[in-house]
């Protein structure tokens, strides 16, 4: 029993890893409220560039996440 769930942890560990999508600081401390398109529509209006180009990053990088994990238990 003990290589199995061994194996089980290593498993899930990378697959934790796989799926990971780290929010960048700018994300983190975004002083826009809304969505995520309201958000980059607001740094566009606003002409913050930094702000705009990590939020299109972030969103991008979980519409990546989601397609995988449809990929992986579909």
């Amino acid at each position: 029993m003990e290589p199995q769930s061994e194996d089980t942890y290593v498993y899930e560990k990378s697959l934790n890893e796989y799926l990971d999508v780290l929010i960048p600081y700018e994300v983190a401390y975004c002083p826009y409220n809304g969505t995520y398109q309201e958000k980059i529509n607001k740094a566009y209006e606003n002409d913050d560039k930094i702000m705009m180009k990590a939020l299109i990053k972030y969103r991008d990088d979980m519409i990546k996440r989601d397609n995988k994990i449809k990929e992986l238990f579909t």
